[in-house]
């Protein structure tokens, strides 16, 4: 089974990282391995072309805080060392192979301005939905995940679920709920029929994973799910780590992003935003030295609603202790654009806070460790799996971990949101042999 990691430095603080595999990885374990590919897009081999302004006056109606420019500033230079380093120690390719693909190269849509000073259309994808109809199994239908997302949901007419395993091994959990789990340590696979077309849907469920299909804005379910079911399924109540990859509002995502596969609801607003993370009280949830990694934009009232005095970390009780930059690169080790542009940066952020625990007040100030994740992109909003990679934070075996607004599965791990099983349909994967 190839590594997801293509290269990584003695302290672990740049890491090469193939993306597909990543996820493909993740969907096995050391005893039973995944070796089957995800459908994916055509590997990058030149930058984008640029789309930055080029008179000072359009420049300036870009510019941003100094504090922000001085972050952004002080990301650059992480990331040109990082970049360096690869490139010095790393003589092989900078992604994995990737078999199935449908091969139309990836192109920039002509740019459009806006007053936001956004880039209107972003990278235009290839279309995976062309590769997915390359196989034998039906289209999945657009409406699919949301019916079964729904309140009524797999428990409807419209379509009827059939879980890993038999009602026996079911470990006691309702007939009809939301929760899914598989207890074994082989994937099994769940069937999902259309009631009025006899259509059959086959799903992976990887080793000992749970996923909630639903909308993460509801509480109550996740609430009595995750607790009402921790004891039947032999889990504990609360999580080690907690990952996030929410849907923050963005136009160009609603407007732009149509390929099959790559699309994906947004939030309105960041008010809206923050309704839902309250909605979520996720912090009911962590253990005790709980870590809890988030996923943001690179736009500054993103990063405050997260991290400002009365943001969302604040609320959760935890603190900011490690940023991880992923940079996205050609298969030649270029980033797709300049690390100083101001459209649109070659780089997205996690940022990595830890819960206080049993203490009641902030714990004194840390510098935060920036880590470097470099890969070949993929699909868009694709983002690499982590799980290589958290065993420096949570060294117990029996780490337990939640991801939110997921969109596939992992072995061993929880899963909620309402396309979380999306890439775990077989449509979406070719088997190694």
């Amino acid at each position: 089974m190839a590594s997801p990691i293509l290269w990584q430095n003695v302290d672990e603080t740049v890491t090469l990282l193939d993306v597909p595999r990543s996820i493909a990885a993740a969907q096995g374990t050391l005893q039973q391995p995944c070796h089957d590919h995800l459908l994916s897009v055509a590997a990058l081999q030149a930058p984008f072309p640029s789309n930055e302004p080029k008179s000072a006056a359009a420049k300036a109606k870009l510019a941003i805080d100094p504090l922000e420019q001085a972050r952004h500033d002080a990301y650059a230079v992480v990331l040109e060392q990082a970049l360096l380093e690869v490139h010095g120690n790393h003589s092989g390719h900078w992604c994995l192979p990737r078999p199935f693909v449908q091969q139309t190269p990836r192109r920039i849509a002509k740019k459009r301005k806006r007053e936001t000073g956004e880039l209107e259309a972003t990278a235009v994808q290839s279309e995976l939905g062309s590769a997915v109809q390359l196989g034998s199994p039906p289209g999945l239908p657009n409406d699919l995940l949301p019916d079964l997302a729904s309140s009524e949901g797999a428990g409807s007419k419209l379509y009827q679920w059939k879980p890993p395993g038999s009602i026996e091994e079911s470990r006691d959990l309702p007939k009809k709920s939301e929760l899914h789990a598989n207890i074994r340590d082989i994937c099994e696979v769940m069937e999902v029929s259309a009631v009025a077309t006899a259509d059959t849907y086959i799903f992976r469920s990887p080793p000992q994973s749970t996923f909630l299909l639903g909308d993460c804005s509801n509480n109550a379910i996740s609430q009595g799910y995750v607790l009402g079911n921790a004891r039947p399924l032999k889990s504990c109540e609360a999580f080690d780590f907690i990952l996030l990859d929410p849907p923050w509002p963005s136009r160009s995502v609603r407007r732009t992003h149509k390929t099959a596969g790559s699309t994906y609801d947004t939030v309105s607003t960041l008010a809206d935003m923050r309704i839902l993370f309250q909605k979520m009280a996720l912090n009911t949830l962590m253990a005790d030295t709980c870590l809890v990694g988030m996923w943001i934009t690179n736009k500054a009232a993103v990063r405050e609603l997260v991290l400002g005095r009365n943001g969302i970390f604040a609320s959760w009780g935890v603190d900011l202790v490690e940023e991880i930059l992923w940079l996205k690169t050609t298969i030649h080790g270029e980033p797709v654009t300049p690390l100083d542009a101001l459209w649109r940066k070659p780089y997205e952020v996690l940022l990595l806070g830890r819960k206080r625990g049993i203490q009641t007040t902030p714990t004194p100030a840390v510098v935060v460790k920036r880590r470097v994740i470099i890969s070949v992109p993929d699909l868009h909003s694709r983002k690499p799996c982590l799980k290589t990679m958290i065993k420096r934070y949570v060294p117990d075996d029996e780490y337990r971990v939640l991801e939110v607004f997921a969109r596939h599965l992992v072995a061993g791990w929880w899963s909620w949101g309402n396309e979380c099983i999306k890439f775990n349909w077989e449509g979406y994967w070719r088997s190694a042999t």
